[in-house]
Order: structure tokens, then C-alpha cells, then sequence
């Protein structure tokens, strides 16, 4: 799931990096740094989102806003780790999809997952060592991480279709 946001942002930094031979600077440091917030940000969006449209067909607005609220609560981390324990809240049988998904696809979990990795080390520690060019490799190969939970939070599950 490409990130519009992300995509321009990745551009706009690209373009000032190699327009100013900034890469291995400084700034180069921080527009990454910048980068990887803006990342876990719009992934966050986009959990939200879909888990918006996965219940989008309930018409009690209580329901909606208490899965809302629930969300919220208790997904503190876009990890695919977490995403994984939040599918399964939903029913075993999509944590169980996602992580047939991702274990097709170890190289972009592992990508997926250093982009949180180092946007924690961005708002928690010493930030982080990766380069531009690291943080837009992970993006590209990490970004289906995302369409891998919507496919399957927005698939019907067995236990949906046992109900």
C-alpha cells in the first residue's frame, strides 16, 4: 500500500538530498529521521482506516465509536507483531492469514519493521543510523505489510462464515 504522504515527502527529500549534496550529512540524519516519523505515522492512519472500513456496514454509531475507541486503546504499535495480536482479536483466523502472509514474505516484514524499529530509536533514544537510501528501500519493499493486513482483515474469515 503505497502512501501518498510518504511518496512526496520521500521526493521532496530525495530531490533537497541530492540538490544540495547533503547525502552522508547532517541533514541528510534528520530529513531521514523526519522521514521514518512521517512513515509510522500515515501506517497508523491506515490501520485505523481500514479497520474503519471493516466495520464500515454496522449502522450503530455506539458500536462504531466503541471499536474506535477500543483501537485506540489497545494498539499501541504498528510492529507486525502487533498488527498480528490486533487480527486476532478479530478471530484466529486472521492472525493466522496474516502470518501465512508474512512468512511468504519475510525480507518485507523485516524491512516493514525496521522502519518502526528506528522511528522508536527517533523519538525514544540517540535516533537513528540508517541512511535515506536505507529508509526508502524499507518503504518500498516493507510498504505490502500493509495491504497484506487489509486483504485480510477485509477477507471473510471461517468464523465469520460459521456465525
Amino acid at each position: 500500500m503505497k502512501l501518498i504522504r510518504v511518496d512526496q515527502t520521500i521526493e521532496k527529500c530525495g530531490e533537497h538530498l541530492s540538490n544540495s549534496s547533503a547525502y552522508g550529512t547532517e541533514i541528510e540524519s534528520l530529513l531521514t529521521q523526519s522521514l521514518l516519523v512521517i512513515m509510522c505515522a500515515e501506517f497508523e492512519q491506515q490501520i485505523e482506516k481500514v479497520i474503519q472500513e471493516k466495520h464500515a456496514h454496522i449502522s450503530d454509531k455506539s458500536i462504531k465509536d466503541f471499536v474506535g475507541s477500543c483501537v485506540s486503546a489497545v494498539f499501541r504499535s504498528v510492529k507486525s507483531g502487533e498488527i498480528s495480536g490486533l487480527l486476532n482479536r478479530f478471530g484466529s483466523c486472521y492472525k493466522e492469514a496474516f502470518r501465512r502472509k508474512t512468512e511468504e514474505n519475510e525480507r518485507a516484514v523485516t524491512y516493514y519493521n525496521n522502519i518502526i524499529v528506528n522511528r522508536h530509536g527517533v523519538a525514544h533514544s540517540d535516533g537513528s543510523k540508517i541512511t535515506f537510501r536505507d529508509a526508502v528501500q524499507f518503504y518500498e519493499e516493507g510498504h505490502i505489510v500493509l495491504d497484506f493486513f487489509r486483504e485480510v482483515l477485509l477477507s471473510k474469515c471461517d468464523t465469520e462464515e460459521e456465525s
